[in-house]
């Protein structure tokens, strides 16, 4: 090979080493002052975001600041999210006027808005659903796995967070430190 064209290369695979670190941390950072990545007893203010209601109505997390929120990122084809979405139902009857439930739906792919109105009325759920139609909500809260439950208290502070599954201890553990 002449000259020009090692040299060519070798440029070629440094831009490219480059653009790879560049990306690797930038997806690095936004995690690291993630919510799950709190130190334990530090709190950190909830991330603030837009989602559309079952009405089409926007409204913002912060709308709901005041009472204390459960905070759940879910899908119906999500085997644990379904699993979960009974004992948010039950939350939701029994304290319901006491705390906000904001069951965020992440539509998208295979998720769509009949899907979710039909899962709703098949279960008979009355908890409220929202709809991240932006991408806001998730790419606030770094969301990848679900389901997502995120703890918040009434001055709009993370407490805690659990990813996965969720049954009614968990809900009790993670609205326990709600006071913390």
């Amino acid at each position: 090979m002449n000259k020009k064209i090692k040299a060519l290369l070798g440029l070629l695979a440094f831009v490219t080493l480059i653009a790879v670190s560049v990306a690797a941390y930038n997806g690095l950072q936004s995690r690291v002052d993630a919510p799950e990545n709190l130190m334990p007893g530090t709190l950190q203010r909830a991330y603030d975001f837009a989602v559309v209601d079952s009405e089409g109505n926007e409204v913002r997390l912060s709308d709901f600041f005041g009472k204390p929120i459960v905070l759940n990122f879910w899908t119906t084809w999500c085997p644990a999210c379904v699993r979960s979405s009974p004992y948010f139902e039950q939350l939701y009857r029994e304290r319901g006027n006491d705390i906000h439930i904001l069951k965020v739906n992440l539509p998208g792919g295979r998720e769509t808005r009949q899907a979710v109105d039909e899962f709703i009325a098949a279960n008979g759920y009355t908890f409220p659903v929202y709809f991240d139609i932006y991408g806001e909500a998730a790419r606030a809260y770094g969301i990848r796995p679900i389901p997502d439950t995120v703890f918040i208290n009434t001055a709009g502070y993370i407490t805690t967070r659990i990813v996965g599954a969720v049954n009614e201890r968990a809900l009790q553990e993670g609205m326990s430190k709600f006071e913390e």
